[in-house]
């Protein structure tokens, strides 16, 4: 085999060794993406198993329960409390539009997210939370909330209770 053979030969196995190379690194990428989309989904759902918790105690139950509804009798202390939560699950949205837009959300997580707005945004308490929360949000996830209260109904916290009962077969 002459010299010149066998820079060839060299050069054709290098030049298979990158592309190997490079499905391999591709590979690995493909699979850090996969990684950290189950990461993040797992944050999201923590953080939302975490908050739907917190809102479980009895007193908290009962603020939410009167916010949703729109209950004017909340007292100061409690519109607060009230304020806060709603804050929390704004921030929480938030995250998740952004995530969406930057990539980093696919639509079927994305979906899951505007289908829990969707339903929470047509109790009148979680609107009027809304109109004045929403000035303290940057102007594309504003215009996406603003459209997400714009194309769903107002409906009463009492009708979800009535729908459960319906369901168990209790009128």
């Amino acid at each position: 085999m002459t010299l010149e053979e066998i820079f060839y030969v060299s050069q054709t196995v290098a030049s298979v060794a990158v592309v190997g190379s490079l499905i391999f690194v591709g590979l690995q990428v493909r699979g850090a993406e996969r990684a950290q989309r189950a990461i993040m989904q797992q944050g999201r759902a923590d953080r939302t198993s975490a908050a739907s918790l917190t809102l479980a105690q009895p007193d908290l139950a009962r603020i939410w329960r009167k916010g949703l509804a729109g209950d004017t009798d909340l007292t100061p202390d409690e519109f607060s409390q009230w304020m806060a939560m709603v804050r929390s699950a704004f921030l929480s949205g938030e995250d998740s539009f952004l995530q969406y837009k930057a990539g980093q959300l696919d639509q079927r997580a994305f979906d899951s997210y505007v289908a829990g707005a969707t339903f929470f945004l047509a109790q009148p308490g979680m609107r009027a939370a809304w109109k004045v929360s929403a000035p303290q949000f940057g102007s594309d996830f504003r215009a996406f909330g603003d459209s997400l209260v714009a194309g769903v109904p107002t409906r009463n916290h009492a009708d979800t209770y009535a729908a459960w009962r319906e369901a168990l077969g209790k009128p």
